[in-house]
């Protein structure tokens, strides 16, 4: 009486070998494949690192900017490899240069308006329409 079990185990000797395939095949579907992951994930990422290099190296006292962490301060000391941020009247706290996220700047439009309502006399208040 024989298993089914040896049965397959006996068609499967019996199949030999699996047929050649061409070793290149598999490389011309890789290397498509390859550069699509360069220019959808490495090349964004670079260019994003420049960007990031690009802003640290544009830090100057007075500058608005979010760090890393959220907080929100001015720049009152600039060094190689740090920057002193005062985030309230009397905290200074020193972070590497790196964990700056952003500087943030108000549009120039904004900043206009400001002015010009400043100057006006009106604090950025826009009469109500009629009167």
């Amino acid at each position: 009486m024989s298993s089914p079990l040896s049965a397959t185990y006996c068609l499967a000797q019996a199949g030999g070998a699996a047929p050649g395939g061409n070793p290149f095949g598999s490389l011309l579907i890789m290397l498509p494949l390859f550069g699509l992951m360069y220019f959808l994930f490495i090349r964004p990422q670079k260019r994003r690192q420049q960007q990031v290099q690009e802003m640290l190296s544009k830090l100057k006292l007075g500058d608005r900017v979010m760090t890393n962490g959220g907080m929100l301060g001015l720049i009152s000391r600039v060094s190689d490899k740090t920057v002193h941020i005062v985030l309230a009247d009397k905290v200074e706290v020193e972070f590497v240069r790196s964990a700056v996220a952003e500087i943030i700047r108000e549009p120039e439009a904004e900043t206009e308006e400001k002015s010009k309502a400043d100057a006006n006399g009106n604090n950025g208040n826009k009469p109500a329409p009629g009167k």
